[in-house]
């Protein structure tokens, strides 16, 4: 437990001391590749899906298993750089603060623009309309999101299954960006990516939903996960939004529960979102890291003490 423990809290700090991994981009050639996979398995039917996602995964899996294993008989310390490493490279808490952190101080000086960009490179995409309540509202949506798949899951996976965990679920998450069923084209190939990664992502999203409330107004986040959490059709996304906008008492939450779309509301908001939501988010994000470190921390202590058994 204290080692593992150990491992996270490196794996961190390296992320806030070598925030840009010093020009590595560990999963560049990864997207990549899984085009390539994707040009030549993509038939239409969800049986290549299924096998694009095995070929896109078990050799990296092996090869992070079978390194894993023979450091070990190495020497423990071999093993343990070699998993905090691949820690390292599996979670972005400097990144996914830092550019929220960009947004926020774009949209503060009135740069729409550049907020745009910074969107873009935060989750991906920007918006149509710039305006500050469009940006600030995707900024916050995205950060609710990315606290779960770049921080709580990879260290979840991590805790449970060691590096193949944490690569595990960074290769899923890539995957479901890549092919997940949101566009004709993936349809049916892009199932199984997108199963598979809502599947990996299913409890990681409910304890991040979870710490989203504990660490912000408790009530009113339960209140509107149990009431909105089926607004969204995602089935994890739905918790984190939900709970995320009741921590932050940004979402009314007795509004209709036939509604497709948050977007699509905007009376679905108690406060009109700017450039201090995105900052709130960000500090909610840390609040969470906090905690369950915190709670590492204690736990750790209790077994060394002899409170928990092994």
């Amino acid at each position: 437990m204290s080692e593992i423990l150990i491992a996270v809290l490196v794996a961190i700090a390296l992320d806030h001391l070598i925030p840009d991994r010093q020009g590595v981009k560990p999963f560049v050639w990864y997207r990549d590749w899984a085009e390539s996979i994707e040009e030549r398995f993509n038939g239409g039917k969800r049986a290549h899906g299924v096998g694009a996602v095995m070929l896109a995964t078990l050799p990296i899996l092996t090869g992070v298993f079978l390194l894993h294993y023979i450091l070990g008989q190495l020497g423990w310390i071999f093993r343990f750089v070699f998993d905090v490493i691949v820690l390292y490279l599996c979670v972005d808490v400097h990144r996914l603060g830092k550019t929220a952190n960009a947004v926020s101080s774009a949209l503060g000086n009135g740069d729409f623009d550049e907020a745009n960009e910074q969107l873009q490179e935060l989750i991906g995409k920007g918006v149509t309309e710039l305006t500050e309540i469009g940006i600030a509202r995707a900024a916050v949506e995205g950060v609710l999101k990315q606290g779960n798949s770049l921080i709580v899951s990879p260290i979840f996976w991590f805790i449970l299954l060691g590096p193949v965990g944490a690569v595990l679920q960074r290769l899923s998450c890539i995957l479901d960006s890549l092919w997940g069923h949101r566009y004709e084209r993936f349809v049916e190939f892009g199932w199984a990516a997108a199963r598979f990664d809502d599947l990996l992502g299913w409890i990681p999203a409910r304890i991040t939903a979870l710490s989203y409330a504990l660490m912000g107004s408790f009530e009113d986040a339960l209140h509107c996960w149990r009431k909105r959490v089926g607004v969204w059709s995602d089935i994890n996304s739905g918790p984190l939004l939900a709970s995320g906008f009741g921590a932050m008492h940004m979402q009314i939450c007795e509004a209709a529960e036939e509604e497709n779309e948050f977007e699509e509301r905007s009376s679905d908001l108690t406060v009109t979102p700017d450039a201090g939501h995105v900052r709130r988010v960000v500090a909610l994000i840390w609040r969470v890291l906090l905690l369950w470190l915190m709670v590492g921390i204690l736990m750790t202590g209790a077994h060394l003490a002899g409170f928990i058994s092994s």
